[in-house]
């Protein structure tokens, strides 16, 4: 073959070097995610807002429960002292009817000290929900701060990798138009059919460096007294000579 063909093929296998790097800076690109634990930390971040709210509405629920005690609890002391007021008006003077006065007296202030007791225990838990509230909201700033630092950290690789990508692309383009049309679009269909890998070389004058299966005798002379441009009889692929070849 011709200079201009074994041109051609080393411009091929030079296509190929840069596709295969475009391919391998793509995979990392997809793999960032993973890298950065992107999907873990969002996850987390929506747990921990989950967390977050819970708390809030647990809070809110006992505060207004707590506040509806206090009600009920203020009234039952203007109760209490409206009774005793009563007791102690010299008003009443029926035996019997200041007995009852008494003994309401005794039942609402047992029931006070109940109420009271139920408030405390109620100020208690909301006091205790006040600090886990504090708690989720901390762990959402901390797991969105980690996500954010991430999602940065991602962003300014990607932007770099994308750069090489376009760099590598316009070398590539720009051989491609050295290539004969069907050789350029015979490559292109092998890259798509033959996983990113069109251009092989041949490994030891005898095998394919893509299927790796060794050549007929009769092809193994072609490669010895030409050059340039084959293709294997097996996968199709285009073969170029290696230094070694």
């Amino acid at each position: 073959m011709d200079s201009g063909t074994d041109a051609m093929a080393k411009t091929l296998l030079e296509i190929q070097g840069l596709d295969t790097e475009i391919k391998s800076i793509q995979r990392e690109i997809e793999d960032l995610p993973r890298k950065y634990q992107l999907d873990e930390l969002a996850s987390e971040r929506i747990d921990a807002r989950e967390m977050r709210s819970a708390n809030e509405t647990r809070l809110e629920e006992m505060t207004h429960k707590q506040h509806k005690l206090d009600g009920e609890l203020d009234l039952l002391s203007s109760k209490v002292k409206k009774e005793e007021e009563k007791l102690f008006s010299g008003t009443i003077m029926n035996p019997k009817e200041l007995s009852a006065i008494q003994a309401e007296i005794i039942s609402l202030r047992k029931k006070c000290d109940e109420m009271e007791t139920e408030d405390l225990q109620e100020m208690e838990e909301i006091e205790a929900l006040r600090k886990d509230v504090a708690v989720s909201k901390a762990r959402v700033a901390d797991v969105e701060e980690k996500e954010r630092k991430a999602l940065s950290s991602r962003d300014s690789v990607l932007s770099d990798r994308k750069g090489d990508i376009a760099a590598l692309e316009m070398r590539r383009d720009s051989l491609k138009r050295n290539l004969e049309e069907s050789v350029r679009e015979n490559y292109e269909k092998l890259l798509r059919d033959k996983g990113g890998l069109a251009v092989v070389p041949i490994v030891q004058s005898r095998t394919c460096g893509g299927c790796h299966i060794d050549f007929s005798r009769s092809q193994i002379d072609q490669f010895q007294h030409n050059e340039g441009i084959f293709y294997c009889e097996f996968c199709r692929r285009i073969l170029v000579k290696s230094s070694e070849s």
